[in-house]
């Protein structure tokens, strides 16, 4: 299945690649319009020195690396995020009767490479945090080892809520409102320190929709913020668990799901 799935990466890539300067300027867009999100925050908290005890490059810790998993899963699994189409026009009839399961062909489809755009900005904002955090005198080989597991996890957090979104379609062909409770809102929540949202508010951000554990729960014991040991290991297992939960979903809905023509 692995090798299967790499030969249908690798054509969609070259297939996206067909038209470099669109990859060009959706990368180059998507990378300045969230630069600007960031200016905005910065100014924001250059004014005020910190939030809740989280300074500028606290804060810039947990923006790069959310946007980062953010952007890593609408790259690679847009069709996902889209997925009402597929119910809406019938098209998820074509993807039953090909020899390949429609969660693979549909993670395979159409790759947003533009949104290495925000790879890149996520990235320079970690690389700016760092220096920052270096500067304050901050130890830094705790967080630079443990970088990699959240670049890995996260985005496997966002993709598993994603998928599970997805699935109401099976039931409900109207995801567009649901998507900006799961996904955009608490997406942009994960750039600031949970600590700032009411009680539940981050009941359902450890819970239902888990995006705390993208980055502020790793990061609450990296940057000494009270946080314990054990918060690192949450992380991927927090992610193994909500993968498995959402695949688990996914195949209800397909065994539920009707025909757009019976």
């Amino acid at each position: 299945m692995f090798q299967l799935y790499r030969k249908l990466i690798a054509a969609s890539i070259r297939a996206q690649m067909q038209y470099k300067l669109n990859f060009l300027t959706t990368a180059v867009t998507t990378g300045l319009i969230m630069v600007i999100d960031f200016f905005i925050l910065s100014a924001i908290l250059y004014r005020f020195d910190h939030v809740k005890g989280w300074n500028l490059y606290e804060v810039g810790m947990l923006y790069g690396l959310s946007s980062v998993a953010m952007s890593l899963y609408r790259m690679f699994a847009p069709e996902i995020h889209d997925f009402e189409r597929y119910i809406v026009h019938g098209e998820f009839d074509q993807l039953l009767v090909r020899p390949v399961p429609p969660l693979v062909l549909l993670l395979t489809r159409n790759l947003e490479l533009g949104r290495i755009g925000g790879i890149v900005q996520g990235l320079a904002v970690l690389l700016v945090s760092i220096y920052g955090l270096y500067q304050l005198g901050c130890e830094l080989w705790g967080i630079l080892l443990y970088i990699p597991v959240v670049l890995v996890c996260g985005p496997v957090i966002f993709f598993s809520i994603s998928l599970c979104t997805a699935t109401v379609a099976f039931w409900s062909s109207q995801l567009k409102e649901l998507q900006t409770f799961t996904i955009y809102a608490p997406a942009n929540a994960s750039h600031y320190p949970n600590s700032l949202y009411p009680g539940w508010l981050k009941l359902l951000f450890f819970s239902v929709i888990p995006i705390a554990y993208v980055n502020y729960m790793p990061m609450l014991y990296l940057l000494q913020k009270g946080g314990e040991w054990y918060y690192l290991l949450l992380t991927p297992l927090v992610a193994g668990v909500a993968l498995l939960i959402a695949y688990r979903f996914w195949t209800l809905g397909i065994r539920h799901y009707h025909s757009t023509g019976s």
